[in-house]
């Protein structure tokens, strides 16, 4: 019954041992982890944070363009114009269609062409 009673006892203190190394040591390396991750994670809130900055800083450039008097303003800070000159802005026009398809594009025939094929006679139809 000692035997049984001692056997019992130390398999129970060795279970115990290895339940709480393998829990304190499991708990380090996760906790490692952990530290890194929220390391990681400010320093990638930073940048985002510093991204955030620089494209309201580059939209109010681009809102700034739009305004003419700070149009002006951006316009002379670079060299553009001469203090009393005035500066044109102009509008850029619409692209326009190219001629190659212009004219490859379907079309009706005009009252001239109708008139043109009947007098030499090659109506296509």
């Amino acid at each position: 019954m000692l035997r049984q009673n001692l056997f019992s006892k130390i398999m129970f203190l060795a279970t115990s041992f290895i339940f709480v190394f393998f829990i304190f040591d499991t708990w380090e390396l996760s906790f490692k982890d952990y530290q890194s991750l929220q390391l990681q994670l400010e320093k990638r809130q930073e940048v985002a944070k510093d991204l955030r900055d620089e494209i309201s800083f580059i939209q109010q450039k681009i809102d700034d363009l739009e305004d003419p008097e700070k149009l002006d303003i951006i316009l002379r800070q670079h060299g553009y114009g001469l203090p009393g000159e005035n500066i044109y802005r102009f509008k850029v026009p619409e692209p326009v269609t190219p001629l190659d398809e212009t004219l490859k594009s379907k079309r009706s025939k005009g009252l001239l062409e109708y008139v043109v094929e009947f007098i030499v006679g090659t109506n296509s139809d």
